[in-house]
């Protein structure tokens, strides 16, 4: 039995940690052919991203045939939080507030995917975002379809009118970007320092410019014309964007995430937002 403990408080690289270290714990039972049995009665809080994290990787098992077993949090706050979001198993049904978890495999088109979930964006952010949260998403996906050679990519957004920001998740089980660029010789020395890369522009595509990984135009608009943040994680590598510091980044010295996940949490701008200005 697997079971699952996460912080208090709204820290999303110590939750996405924790939910790292319960996936060991799975793919150790996995390894042993034990049964996995996901124990979630003693969580009292989840952040979208764990809940993402740990959707993804249980839709993965699912794809090799593995059954997975739940107990339910005994909060009811958060079972009923999770069912919403349509964890784990994704969603089709759209709340008022937000898109729940979808999960696209490679069978699937995750550009037609993604712009349907766009559409159905429309009437839950307010539209002085302009064409911002569909750009981010657009360049995400473009990238996870050329570059990460995934097996499953997962997504979900939610808006908190009171609070007036938006949170966004991306993740995929594809290579990481340091498993990336050391597949194309691109050096570095360790994983952050590639994400950062990506960050600045080191691009693996030939002839593409600085467009990279679509990381550095997405990254100006959520710390600059967003005033958001955003959390990269990529193998060990944590990169933290924040619009009131400098970008914060290290790597994990025992979880690693095989694939990448971004998490971005963004304003609400006063007015609305052209977002040219921001793309090189």
């Amino acid at each position: 039995m697997v079971k699952c403990i996460l912080s208090k408080g709204d820290d999303p690289i110590k939750q996405i940690s924790e939910g790292l270290s319960i996936i060991e714990e799975m793919n150790s039972l996995y390894k042993k052919k034990e049964e996995i049995v996901l124990d979630l009665s003693g969580i009292e809080w989840i952040l979208p991203c764990s809940a993402l994290l740990l959707s993804g990787k249980i839709m993965g098992f699912i794809d090799k045939g593995i059954k997975i077993k739940y107990i339910e949090p005994s909060k009811e706050s958060v079972k009923d939080y999770l069912k919403e979001v349509g964890f784990p198993l994704g969603s089709k049904m759209d709340g008022r507030t937000y898109s729940p978890i979808k999960h696209f495999g490679r069978d699937k088109e995750i550009n037609r995917e993604v712009s349907n979930l766009l559409n159905n964006l429309n009437d839950k952010v307010p539209g002085h975002f302009g064409t911002s949260i569909h750009y981010i998403l657009a360049e995400l996906s473009d990238n996870i379809q050329q570059h990460s050679r995934f097996s499953y990519a997962s997504i979900m957004a939610q808006y908190y009118p009171q609070k007036k920001y938006v949170d966004l998740g991306v993740l995929d089980d594809g290579m990481s970007i340091p498993c990336l660029f050391e597949e194309n010789n691109i050096k570095f020395s360790k994983d952050s320092e590639a994400i950062n890369l990506a960050l600045t522009g080191t691009t693996t595509k030939k002839g593409d410019g600085p467009r990279g990984f679509g990381l550095r135009s997405t990254r100006e608009i959520v710390k600059k014309a967003l005033n958001g943040k955003m959390y990269v994680i990529s193998r060990k590598g944590v990169v933290i964007i924040n619009p009131e510091s400098k970008d914060k980044s290290y790597d994990f010295s025992k979880e690693s995430l095989s694939g990448t996940i971004l998490y971005m949490r963004l304003n609400t701008p006063k007015e609305y937002l052209n977002i040219y200005p921001y793309l090189e």
